[in-house]
């Protein structure tokens, strides 16, 4: 899967918001992978004005053995709050959006051949009085087989679904007016000083259109000088939605560079950069977090940016494993000595 850009789609933001679909996309094209229908771009952010029109163009790639019906439909998506997965609904009641202009064309299926690709152009057209929001919408493919490979009996027709998302936003100007506050941060208050301890953060987005999540996570103590810093990852939160953040550490982020560095040799070299990269972020970006070293003690200070928005938060760590262990032993010491004595009584006894 690669992705392109449409004219009406900057880079740098249709990059952003790509990397909040790529999970679901992923899945979407892995459910397909037997019929081997490629679909791009897997998603888009386009801004339109009321009033105004513009075409989308999705296309579709047959690069698998069987002729495929394709039937395309519209559905609204929404987040779920949490991992910025998508969630699929049943229908949409956005009728500006429409395969080549005609609401007709819903529903309406078509034939791609082995090794034909098509593109089909959708077109948004606004009346003049549209309501100033961002729309989420889902264009679902649905590929069924049409004939099967061999007169085998265990032959089965396959069907599958690919997605299209796309988040319309309806509005004057392209301005950013995404809004992010951080929603909560959980860690604890008092930790033991050999265990560690975990903290993650959910964000909310009260603006009025999507927005790239952009801070960091930092700790710091006295007296040490160096503080470790997390990089939030720019995951894109839906307007009026919540999202944990994902961050990364410098380290790793410094290794990314280097991995980006050298991406030229290693296309060339004939290695799959884009999947070595993706397995490494994967491993190393998360949402909630462990901070762990061989002995914490005092006072452990958490500041988290999110935006303009600032929360610091104290973790105490202190030894009570010692001080467990220390308030055990004179217990322990007297069942002992009183087992102790009681055996001593027994032998006495039988002797």
């Amino acid at each position: 899967m690669f992705l392109e850009f449409s004219n009406q789609v900057k880079p740098s933001k249709y990059l952003l918001f790509a990397l909040f679909f790529l999970a679901i996309s992923s899945k979407f094209v892995a459910a397909a992978s037997a019929l081997d229908l490629k679909i791009y771009p897997p998603t888009a952010y386009l801004s339109v004005k009321p009033g105004a029109g513009i075409n989308h163009q999705v296309k579709l790639k047959n690069d698998g053995l069987y002729t495929l019906e394709i039937t395309p439909a519209l559905v609204d998506f929404h987040s779920d709050d949490k991992f910025g997965r998508v969630v699929l609904e049943q229908k949409s009641d956005f009728t500006s959006l429409n395969l080549e202009g005609d609401k007709d064309n819903w529903g309406k299926n078509f034939i791609l051949k082995p090794g034909e690709e098509r593109i089909l152009n959708f077109v948004i057209a606004l009346p003049s009085d549209a309501k100033y929001e961002e729309r989420y919408l889902s264009i679902l493919f649905q590929a069924k087989q049409l004939s099967f490979a061999s007169a085998s009996s265990k032959d089965t027709l396959i069907s599958a679904i690919l997605v299209s998302n796309v988040v319309v936003l309806i509005g004057g100007d392209e301005q950013n007016r995404g809004e992010l506050t951080i929603e909560q941060f959980y860690l604890p208050k008092i930790v033991d000083s050999f265990i560690g301890f975990s903290f993650s953060a959910l964000v909310k987005n009260i603006g009025i259109n999507s927005t790239p999540i952009d801070g960091y996570i930092k700790i710091s103590h006295w007296p040490d000088q160096n503080s470790e810093v997390y990089e939030l990852y720019p995951d894109m939160v839906l307007a009026d939605n919540t999202r944990l953040i994902r961050a990364m550490s410098e380290d790793d982020l410094k290794t990314l560079e280097k991995m980006e560095e050298g991406k030229g040799a290693q296309i060339a070299a004939g290695n799959d950069y884009a999947s070595v990269k993706e397995k490494f972020i994967n491993e190393k970006l998360r949402s909630k977090f462990f901070y762990k070293k061989s002995f914490l003690i005092g006072a452990y200070d958490l500041e988290l940016k999110v935006g303009d928005d600032v929360l610091q938060k104290r973790v105490i760590a202190l030894p009570f494993s010692i001080l467990l262990i220390v308030i055990l032993l004179p217990i322990l010491y007297w069942i002992f000595a009183m087992f102790g004595r009681f055996f001593k009584k027994l032998v006495d006894l039988k002797s």
